[in-house]
């Protein structure tokens, strides 16, 4: 298993380690599913690559809507 070592401020690890005892894991595991959790969340792959290829004539940007469309401030 590849190991990783990391520099924190006392706050943090402070932080990290009353979470891992909440959450009843090792710190080790608690950080390992935090870069896990975080990872899957980027955009997939290729995800920009499609960005502005729709071809279609009737996909296109709506009008500017007028500002005095607008509720007034306060008004509710």
């Amino acid at each position: 298993m590849a190991q990783l070592s990391l520099y924190l401020e006392e706050e943090t690890m402070d932080m990290l380690k009353k979470k891992a005892v909440l959450a009843n894991v090792s710190l080790s595991k608690y950080v390992a599913e935090l870069i896990r959790n975080d990872a899957a969340s980027g955009w997939p792959t290729g995800y920009w690559d499609l960005y502005g290829s729709i071809d279609d004539e009737t996909f296109r940007k709506p009008a500017e809507l007028s500002f005095e469309l607008d509720g007034k401030r306060g008004a509710w």
